[in-house]
């Protein structure tokens, strides 16, 4: 035997000794990991690569909503009979929803840390899941209601939305966003205390049009809901929205 030879079975011997090891260490450091945090991982690993970012002219992967899907949330919607007071009693009832209120009314049921993953339905009680539910119809009928589907609202301006979301968890989103334009991007945004930096990560831009009223209440509704979205399933530290004029529309 050469001393190469015994240099070789030397570092494989190290290698698959470190290997164990460092699996073991893995293990342990897993062990008091959230359930959740473990699934998204999971599903970023084996979904990421087959995701590629979009480029120009390329639609990004979001799920399909059924018909039946749909024509349940335009039922909803027309049951909500939308228009201004409806709309302003929204409002003033769930702007002031935070995070700390769900959870003291039980809407809320220990949910992971503010800019870890989604919150999932075993997190949120029934009473939640349906004010979910509201908060993403109440967006839609916002976003494309219109007289057709009981939505009455008189619209007199052009404002366009523009709300940015950490690829992984577009999906939350994409079905109520359907009509939108998606842009691939990467964040910018640290986090001051460090735990959950958005600095590069994937994400992807919606952008769509919408109706405005005199007063601007539909814009302080789309962001009751878009908090509220937040608050009970997204889960981040800051969801990025932005409402601004669109002087000139071919939706017009």
């Amino acid at each position: 035997m050469t001393y190469e030879d015994d240099v070789t079975r030397l570092v494989g011997r190290v290698r698959r000794e470190m290997d164990e090891e460092l699996r073991d260490r893995v293990r342990c450091a897993l062990a008091d990991r959230s359930h959740d945090w473990l699934v998204e991982q999971l599903l970023n690993l084996s979904l990421s690569p087959s995701l590629p970012a979009p480029r120009d002219g390329q639609q990004p992967f979001r799920p399909e909503e059924t018909e039946d899907e749909r024509a349940a949330r335009l039922a909803r919607v027309r049951a909500l009979s939308l228009d201004r007071t409806v709309l302003r009693r929204w409002v003033d009832d769930h702007r002031p929803m935070t995070r700390e209120k769900l959870s003291g009314r039980g809407l809320l049921l220990d949910p992971p840390p503010k800019g870890g993953p989604v919150i999932g339905r075993e997190h949120r009680s029934a009473e939640g899941e349906e004010l979910l539910c509201q908060a993403k119809d109440v967006l839609y009928a916002l976003l494309f209601g219109d007289e057709g589907i009981g939505v009455h609202l008189e619209r007199v301006e052009r404002e366009l939305l523009t709300l940015t979301l950490p690829r992984a968890k577009a999906y939350t989103v994409a079905c109520v966003l359907q009509a939108a334009t998606e842009i691939g991007a990467h964040g910018t945004w640290r986090d001051p205390h460090g735990t959950s930096d958005d600095d590069r990560a994937a994400n992807t831009v919606y952008q769509v049009e919408y109706g405005e009223i005199t007063d601007e209440l539909v814009g302080n509704g789309i962001s009751t809901c878009l908090r509220l979205i937040n608050e009970l399933e997204v889960n981040e530290q800051v969801l990025y929205g932005r409402m601004e004029n669109v002087e000139e529309s071919t939706l017009a």
